[in-house]
């Protein structure tokens, strides 16, 4: 993603790692995916892909010398999400927050079933409860509709053992 950025057009819109790739960096490996989401834009990161050997495959573009897989999963994030920056390996990557990040999970365990998604949101609360901060948690999670299945979640870890519900020390 540092690398991605660091050769779009300059002015331009950074892209922003989101899913599943993320879910991976902030459970150290704890859950492991198969691609890498972004959220910008196709018309100037697909020259860079293509450039660099990747191939479109229906809505993916893959690299198999490199092992990669990018999906370009959309051009804005959604209006509650922000972006944040984590260092990894010498570069500066833009994400969304970890809280957006468990509402996405939370919204796509509630609106497409998924059980994986549950579980990624379950790993990451559980990972992080202490660096959470549930009040921009519980707000972004009322203003996507799953403030129900949040409470569930929290609920659920609880039950578990794992602790009390998320810190409210950290800012947004």
């Amino acid at each position: 993603m540092g690398i991605l950025n660091k050769y779009l057009p300059e002015g331009g819109r950074e892209a922003v790692l989101v899913g599943g790739a993320l879910v991976e960096f902030y459970t150290s490996g704890g859950y492991v995916t198969g691609d890498i989401d972004v959220i910008g834009d196709r018309d100037a990161i697909v020259p860079l892909l293509e450039a660099t050997g990747f191939a479109k495959s229906a809505r993916t573009w893959w690299n198999t010398d490199l092992e990669l897989v990018v999906d370009i999963a959309g051009r804005d994030l959604r209006r509650t999400e922000h972006v944040v920056r984590v260092e990894f390996a010498g570069y500066s990557i833009p994400t969304v927050s970890l809280e957006d990040l468990i509402v996405d999970r939370l919204l796509a365990a509630t609106y497409w079933k998924s059980r994986t998604d549950w579980e990624q949101a379950m790993l990451l609360l559980r990972a992080h409860r202490n660096r959470v901060n549930s009040a921009a948690l519980e707000r972004k999670a009322g203003q996507n509709d799953v403030a129900e299945p949040l409470r569930n979640l929290i609920s659920a870890l609880e039950t578990a053992g794992d602790g009390p519900s998320p810190s409210k020390k950290r800012p947004e």
